[in-house]
């Protein structure tokens, strides 16, 4: 983060938030790890990384996933699909339905 803000690299920003909120939701601090989700996602939606905005938007999914949030959860893997398969991307697509899978499972 302290790099990102230094060299104000917009991608690397966002990709740390995105990481943090990996940790966040591990440790089950959910208000925390929606917001760096959210402001991650803001950033690279705006740079136009399509790449890290679609595990941006699995990385969201999957702690709306673990809060229990079904429709949410649903709404961001969608969009992560959507973005994976925009960018011809089978296996990330297909690693996305695995993680939907996941959640019927529940």
């Amino acid at each position: 983060m302290a790099f990102a803000e230094k060299t104000h690299y917009t991608q690397v920003k966002a990709k740390a938030l995105s990481g943090m909120a990996e940790l966040y939701r591990e440790q089950s601090d959910f208000t925390t790890a929606l917001s760096h989700h959210s402001e991650s996602i803001a950033l690279l939606d705006k740079i136009g990384a399509k790449c890290d905005l679609a595990e941006a938007h699995y990385q969201l999914a999957l702690t709306h996933q673990k809060m229990g949030d079904a429709e949410k959860s649903q709404t961001a893997f969608q969009e992560a699909i959507r973005l994976f398969t925009e960018m011809e991307a089978p296996q990330q697509v297909e690693k996305v339905r695995k993680a939907i899978g996941k959640s019927d499972e529940v």
